[in-house]
């Protein structure tokens, strides 16, 4: 049996989960060839360069996708596994074609009700996300559940806390995709942040959804962090502290944003 460390390691990825490896590795692919496509494209939403938006998903879905295949691992119910990875592929492959295909067409991929297909798209997204954020509610209920993981205390919390804060925050982007925009106080569109576009000018939505369901990665690596140095209680202890203050951080940002505050005013 392998240790939590070997687990735990890039490496036991495609060993351990081939279709989370694979879905992540071509989402990796994906984002450097329209990351050198980039400069040669010349269509424009909201005033940006259309394909920093199919950029920033693929970068996130490889993120999301090599993550989960190093959770999951602990969990011994492998045929759920498989059927849960499946449905990650689904429904992150078509979140990524749609928002590549709208983009080169110059459209929006969210929000858009400006024609029939535009809206269906963005309908379907909303489903297949919705379906794999429950998928993914109930692979945290599975993993609570087992009893038996043979990794540390705080690390097999972390995962927990992670799982369900994921859950919460993909809920909150269900939220942001039941309005009309993510930004507060002013139409989509105009002064923000590099990259990630964020409004510096009004409340944007989609600050405290990125912090939030990113605690799948930042809880779990606190956790394994404090499990190559303590395997006591007080390790645990940590995590939920650590857990109970980065989601008043979220919440805060929800809060700011909903008031109509920019997460960086410039």
């Amino acid at each position: 049996m392998k240790s939590f460390q070997e687990k735990f390691r890039i490496k036991s990825i495609l060993t351990e989960n081939k279709i989370l490896f694979w879905l992540g590795t071509i989402h990796l692919v994906v984002f450097f060839f329209l990351l050198l496509y980039m400069p040669f494209n010349n269509t424009v939403v909201l005033g940006l360069n259309s394909v920093i938006k199919p950029i920033k998903f693929a970068l996130s879905i490889w993120i999301y996708s090599w993550t989960m295949a190093i959770i999951l691992q602990p969990i011994n119910k492998i045929t759920k596994v498989k059927i849960y990875s499946w449905v990650a592929v689904t429904a992150m492959s078509f979140e990524q074609i749609a928002i590549t295909v709208q983009a080169l067409r110059g459209e929006l991929s969210h929000f858009n009700s400006s024609d029939t297909f535009g809206f269906v798209v963005f309908q379907l997204m909303g489903i297949f996300i919705l379906t794999l954020t429950l998928w993914t509610g109930y692979m945290a209920y599975v993993f609570i559940k087992q009893k038996t993981r043979h990794i540390p205390p705080a690390l097999v919390l972390s995962i927990k806390i992670g799982l369900i804060f994921f859950v919460i925050f993909s809920l909150f982007g269900g939220y942001i995709g039941g309005k009309t925009g993510h930004t507060v106080g002013a139409a989509d569109g105009g002064n923000g942040l590099w990259f990630l576009n964020w409004s510096t000018l009004f409340g944007d939505l989609r600050v405290a959804h990125f912090f939030g369901i990113h605690s799948l990665q930042v809880i779990p690596l606190f956790g394994l962090f404090l499990s190559k140095f303590s395997n006591t209680s007080s390790g645990t202890k940590l995590v939920w502290i650590f857990s109970i203050l980065y989601f008043l951080y979220v919440v805060f940002e929800m809060v700011q944003s909903v008031k109509g505050l920019p997460f960086i005013k410039i």
